[in-house]
């Protein structure tokens, strides 16, 4: 595959410069508390989904108790749903990974989806699911969705999706296929995905361009998502009418400084051309100007996006 920084900047697909007024926020209804502490004696602190683009009057923004990063390999959690676990091991053509399901509370009596969200480098939202893997989760829970967080399974310096990406493709593929789609009572016309940063990457460059069956209600990526060489496998025409695909970016995630020296902006462009002169119909862009590679509005993304593949 091409380099993570590919991308000339040219820009086909029409661009709206603002998330904000354009997006219509879900209002929601009140959800059961998130308690994912494995530790009845621990305090969680807040979190405030407000940092992530949820509306302060959002009965979703406040969490009154977030999922506690000091979870034990292979151990269960309490909350509002029964279907969580978390730190589970998958082993596939001789790599292993972990993953975590979280329940916010999702209704079994209904069709409920599946959230697969693909880390950045380095995996904090598996490590530390304190903050915006909290966020999300809400979000998920709202549209009675289960929130599925893998870690890739390279341990090759900071853990990554697209360095050995075809393997990584495979592993996590057979890890929905194999696992969590026989193992929880997941409707497979409602699977979203949502990837930032390098998980942009293995979206754009990896599910969607050949296992994109597994996408049935959507993807977007975050600070990221190139555009590959060619589709590994064909598109149907309902994927090609009615899949929505989005790439959001800060207008700032430019690569210009030390601190996110990969260039986002020019990675989502490039990404967002390719799917869209391929002929897929959904496909929107989003630069959000005064943002940057940290601060990205993910679970008001997550929600909209949601919303988009319900409609």
């Amino acid at each position: 595959m091409p380099t993570r920084h590919s991308g000339d900047g040219s820009l086909t697909v029409t661009a709206r410069v603002a998330l904000g007024a354009a997006l219509v926020l879900a209002t929601g209804t009140a959800l059961s508390p998130l308690l994912f502490s494995l530790d009845p004696d621990e305090e969680s602190t807040a979190v405030s989904c407000t940092t992530y683009g949820l509306a302060a009057d959002d009965p979703r923004a406040e969490p009154t108790q977030i999922i506690d990063a000091s979870f034990r390999a292979g151990s269960t959690y309490s909350a509002a749903g029964e279907l969580g676990e978390m730190a589970q091991t998958y082993d596939h053509n001789g790599l292993t990974g972990q993953y975590h399901v979280i329940d916010g509370g999702v209704n079994t009596e209904k069709p409920v989806g599946l959230v697969m969200h693909l880390h950045g480098d380095g995996a904090r939202e598996y490590h530390d699911p304190s903050g915006r893997t909290t966020c999300l989760a809400a979000v998920a829970a709202s549209h009675n969705a289960l929130l599925v967080v893998p870690r890739t399974p390279d341990r090759a310096h900071d853990p990554t999706w697209w360095e050995n990406l075809d393997a990584n493709r495979d592993w996590l593929t057979s890890l929905v296929n194999d696992r969590i789609l026989q193992d929880f009572p997941v409707d497979r016309e409602r699977i979203t995905w949502m990837g930032y940063s390098g998980g942009a990457e293995m979206l754009s460059y990896g599910i969607l361009a050949g296992p994109r069956d597994l996408v049935t209600a959507g993807a977007a990526m975050v600070g990221g998502g190139g555009a590959p060489l060619d589709l590994d496998k064909a598109a149907t025409e309902s994927q090609m009418e009615s899949m929505p695909l989005w790439w959001i970016t800060g207008e700032e995630d430019d690569g210009s400084t030390e601190s996110a020296p990969f260039d986002a902006v020019s990675a989502a462009v490039a990404g967002a051309d390719f799917y869209d002169d391929e002929g897929f119909q959904e496909v929107d862009l989003e630069l959000l100007p005064g943002h940057d590679h940290y601060d990205m509005p993910d679970a008001r993304i997550l929600d909209d996006l949601m919303k988009a593949a319900d409609a």
